[in-house]
């Protein structure tokens, strides 16, 4: 009780505030671990709180570096463009994406690794300086499950192609998903920012596409301990626009439980689509 009425107290702080605010990251634990975990950002170029949230995103991964995986949602809320947008992040599958990983009380939240923890009365945490702390609890899980992946890439036509294996370390029950992303680095466009507009802002990890269906596509139920699961997945990218700049784009791969209306990420894995 006492947890849920700090946060709640926490929450009010940060909604009321109309100032920007500088979030401090405490130093990090490094974990001795295989396990990888995925966070995804809902945000949003209309957004004038999201910047300080792909800050704390940013932190994040520099405090621990290679086991986690950001993905910046943009769907529906805050995400529309905006006076000198060059861009349209919005899909139809990024909504989609959203809208699952209600509910959140406003942008910038994140859900990480899509599990529901104690104490927290929204799926999708909407104060950043919590995300750390979360990031921290999935860390420290048991690792269960392996993924690796070879991706391959035609720059003549622009086609890829990923091959990915799935082995659990341990005997796992329940119904598996993979979903399978296209995220970009480094686009710059217009974004909110307070009471101002960033021109120039350097979007990064900005989901572009999602090859499966947003909810995944079925890996596996009750994998045993060694088993091999092999998938396969192929596209082809869109003309360069100024954006789909192949040097800048990482595949993402997530495997996460589906049955009994559960939904927690067991891995994430990520790969430039070109080294």
């Amino acid at each position: 009780m006492m947890k849920k009425l700090v946060y709640i107290v926490l929450l009010i702080i940060g909604l009321s505030s109309c100032q920007e605010q500088m979030v401090v990251i405490p130093e990090q634990t490094t974990f001795d671990t295989q396990r990888v975990v995925l966070l995804e950002e809902l945000t949003g170029t209309n957004c004038p709180n999201c910047p300080a949230g792909a800050a704390v995103a940013a932190d994040i991964l520099a405090s621990f570096p290679g086991q986690v995986v950001v993905i910046g949602v943009h769907g529906d809320f805050l995400s529309e463009p905006i006076t000198g947008s060059q861009y349209d992040f919005r899909f139809d599958k990024a909504k989609d994406l959203e809208n699952y990983l209600k509910p959140w009380f406003g942008k910038p939240a994140a859900a990480v690794n899509r599990t529901e923890f104690e104490g927290q009365s929204e799926f999708s945490n909407s104060l950043p300086a919590l995300w750390p702390s979360l990031v921290e609890q999935e860390l420290e899980k048991e690792h269960v499950l392996d993924i690796a992946a070879d991706v391959s890439y035609n720059s003549a036509t622009r086609e890829y192609s990923i091959n990915m294996a799935a082995v659990p370390v341990v005997d796992l029950v329940g119904d598996y998903n993979v979903t399978v992303f296209i995220t970009e680095n480094d686009i710059v466009d217009a974004q909110k920012d307070q009471g101002e507009i960033i021109e120039d802002y350097k979007f990064k990890h900005v989901l572009r596409d999602i090859i499966t269906p947003f909810d995944g596509t079925s890996l596996a139920t009750n994998p045993s301990a060694g088993a091999v699961i092999n998938k396969a997945f192929s596209g082809t990218l869109p003309p360069e626009d100024g954006t789909w700049i192949a040097e800048n784009i990482d595949i993402v791969l997530a495997v996460h439980r589906v049955d009994s209306g559960r939904k927690e990420v067991v891995q994430a894995f990520e790969k430039h689509l070109i080294e």
